[in-house]
């Protein structure tokens, strides 16, 4: 893995390094650029390092480039016009690599373990990403619920069709059964059967009409109802008082801008006049007169200097005067715009006030229609019933196959309404294959909502059981006396013989190395990166403990890069043996 620097951070001089698998250390003094080539790997991971934070101050162009099994990532940088342009190509881009990838004093975790802080609940949840996963997961569970939603819709429908198809199975039978009736020899002692049938239906069709009429007088009084209140809140906007006071003003802004168009006018006469004095005194100056081309008056020729000034202040003032006039009549313009926009839109409710009274009036007219066909309706239904029960028993039947059609007649013509429904609704055939394919798409989501919510809990649980697996390992390994654990409310939880330890009582090289095995959890748990970077962070290690540590990290990853502080300047390669994994 080569690596190519320039004017990134303090390196102002191209720097190239070659890295091999295993282990790197860049020995070098400070100030020497080690953070500035931490900082320009870890910005081929992520975009949230910005080239803002990487170009040298004093720069106007750098790079970092990264050649990797036989591919570029790069990110170049200029400077025009005091803008920052980038063109980019990185190896991922997740900001997680500022926590996972970057083991550094700017590390926020790794700050807030040397400050004594036990929650890591954001630490867990940034790096697990498990803000993401709730989201999906709600959305699908919506999208479950929806689905729920639909089926239930389809299976109504379905119910509905059956219904619906029963009812005119009943029609079709009923049907048939007239047809023979009206063939079958008994007629005649059916008479008086049909006869108070067909007197009920007559009765019945009646009673429709008088209720369809009803509803119909409801629905039009509530639809004045609604205009009377209508044009009860337009007429609170459009009141004669408001319309006075809008007027009053016009007139006021009308009378100002009539003395203002005096003032101006009289302006402009006096600056034309006066432009037309200076330019004839200056011509005056210029030809050196000792004459007056007013008075005729001798005059020396060093007075047309005052003159001028004299004039020139006064043109000046009088400008002045005029701007500030024609300044008052804009905002005089305006208000006036204003106002009498706001009297068209107190016209356009008024129109539209009377409107509402035209359409009021007609429903009002309608209304009255409607109930005089109510009153014309219940008078022939008081008649038909007196008159039905007056002469039952008179009845004859002269032609019952007329009674017996117009039945076959209301009938079919119910039967096409049902059809029409059923037609609107679906048939079942068709309404079941919609629930299947429904059902389907149900448990597909149900299965991502199932898995989401495993794999939901895997990550709630799994850093906490991982941590504890490596930190007993590695603590043991650096002979540090503590055990450590997450507990349930994802604090950190230090040990030794059972007792609990402050993290803020605990030695710099006991603190660092529980905010690595932190970051090792996070690693080995949620993100894989390529490389893994140690800046000035392994200061307090001796040099056992950190061949220790250096080798576990070997374990983790391809390429470990560690800066270290030193008078010489030098990159140690080492090809070393894992240490055994925990």
């Amino acid at each position: 893995m080569k690596v190519r620097v320039y004017n990134i951070g303090g390196i102002v001089s191209p720097l190239e390094v070659e890295l091999i698998k295993g282990v790197n250390i860049y020995k070098a003094p400070n100030a020497y650029g080690k953070t500035s080539l931490a900082k320009a790997l870890v910005s081929l991971l992520t975009s949230a390092i910005k080239p803002d934070d990487l170009l040298n101050v004093f720069a106007n162009s750098g790079y970092v480039e990264l050649d990797l099994d036989g591919r570029t990532y790069y990110r170049r940088i200029k400077r025009v016009k005091n803008k920052i342009m980038e063109s980019s190509k990185l190896l991922l881009d997740d900001d997680r690599a500022l926590l996972l990838s970057y083991f550094s004093p700017e590390n926020k975790l790794l700050n807030q373990i040397m400050s004594g802080e036990e929650n890591v609940e954001w630490f867990i949840s940034a790096t697990s990403k498990i803000n993401e996963l709730k989201s999906k997961k709600e959305e699908m569970e919506t999208k479950l619920h929806n689905l729920q939603a639909e089926i239930d819709d389809l299976n109504r429908k379905y119910k509905e069709a059956i219904e619906l198809q029963t009812k005119i199975k009943q029609i079709e039978d009923e049907i048939a059964r007239l047809e023979k009736e009206k063939e079958s020899d008994k007629v005649l002692n059916k008479t008086t059967q049909t006869i108070s049938i067909t007197n009920e239906n007559k009765l019945r069709d009646i009673k429709e009409k008088i209720e369809v009429k009803k509803r119909e007088l409801e629905d039009l009084q509530n639809r004045i109802a609604r205009l009377d209140q209508e044009i009860k809140n337009k007429e609170s906007l459009a009141s004669p008082e408001i319309r006075q006071s809008y007027e009053r003003q016009l007139q006021e802004i009308n009378a100002q801008l009539q003395k203002i168009t005096a003032q101006r006018n009289e302006a402009e006469i006096e600056i034309r006049l006066l432009e037309k004095v200076l330019d004839q005194i200056r011509e005056s100056e210029k030809q050196h007169l000792t004459t007056c081309y007013v008075c005729g008056s001798h005059v020396d020729p060093s007075i047309w200097k005052v003159r001028i000034d004299v004039i020139s202040k006064e043109l000046q003032e009088k400008n002045s005067l005029y701007s500030g006039i024609k300044k008052e009549a804009d905002e005089l313009l305006s208000k006036k715009a204003e106002i009498e926009k706001k009297l068209k839109e107190l016209d356009q409710i008024s129109s539209e006030i009377s409107k509402l009274k035209i359409s009021r009036s007609e429903l009002e007219n309608r209304i009255e229609s409607v109930k005089s066909t109510i009153d014309d309706l219940e008078r022939q239904r008081r008649e038909m019933e007196e008159r039905f029960n007056r002469n039952a028993e008179l009845y004859r039947v002269y032609d019952i196959n007329d009674s017996i059609n117009r039945r076959i007649e209301e009938l079919k013509k119910k039967k096409d309404e049902y059809e029409y429904e059923l037609a609107i609704n679906g048939v079942p055939s068709t309404i079941l294959n919609k629930i299947s394919e429904k059902q389907k798409e149900l448990q597909e989501v149900q299965k991502m909502v199932d898995d989401l919510e495993k794999e939901y809990m895997r990550r709630l649980t799994i850093a906490r059981e991982e941590f504890v697996k490596i930190a007993n390992y590695l603590l043991k390994e650096l002979e540090f006396d503590l055990r450590a654990e997450i507990d349930e409310n994802d604090r950190l939880v230090v040990k030794r013989n059972d007792a609990t330890l402050e993290l803020r009582k605990l030695s710099s090289s006991e603190r660092t190395t529980l905010a690595l095995i932190l970051v090792l959890t996070a690693l080995k748990s949620y993100f894989k990166t390529p490389f893994f970077i140690v800046d000035e962070s392994f200061m307090t290690f001796d040099q056992r403990r950190f061949d220790k540590i250096v080798k576990y990290l070997n374990s983790v990853t391809d390429y470990v890069i560690i800066t270290k502080s030193d008078e010489n300047i030098e990159l140690l390669k080492e090809t070393m043996e894992p240490l055994a994994s925990s």
